[in-house]
């Protein structure tokens, strides 16, 4: 239903009326907008948008947004902007990716490397014995 005022918001610039959208779809939990989300996870240049979209996704419980969320989280445009992205995994299945999200504990940005120690936090007691001496290498480095 949105989905159509939602790419127009975005492809005109209009970020603002995009975000409120994005919050209200987010709301929802309407996992139909989940590929549009996705796909403007990743081509927009508005960080602020990025971080709505990705509080939508998780709000939505949409695993399948994992990848990207760490993809993004890797990329350089998002580099004083992560702390959200990570906060947006919280809810959501990330533990075959704690390693890359590992490796922003002990970053410079306090909010990055907390929401990183936090999420490795909430799964350590589930990973395996690889993972664990993985992630236990990663934080010691740091």
């Amino acid at each position: 239903m949105y989905n159509n005022r939602l790419e127009e918001y975005i492809c005109k610039g209009m970020i603002e009326e995009a975000i409120i959208l994005v919050r209200f779809v987010g709301g929802t939990k309407d996992k139909t907008y989940r590929s549009l989300l996705l796909k403007h996870l990743k081509a927009t240049d508005s960080k602020i948008l990025r971080n709505e979209i990705a509080l939508a996704l998780s709000d939505m419980g949409s695993n399948e947004a994992v990848d990207s969320l760490v993809e993004m989280l890797m990329h350089p445009i998002t580099k004083g902007s992560r702390g959200t992205l990570l906060y947006a995994l919280r809810e959501l299945d990330y533990i075959d990716l704690i390693s890359k999200i590992t490796d922003f504990i002990g970053v410079s940005s306090l909010e990055v490397s907390m929401e990183a120690f936090l999420l490795l936090e909430n799964v350590f007691g589930k990973l395996s014995d690889e993972q664990k001496r993985k992630c236990k290498h990663i934080v010691v480095q740091s």
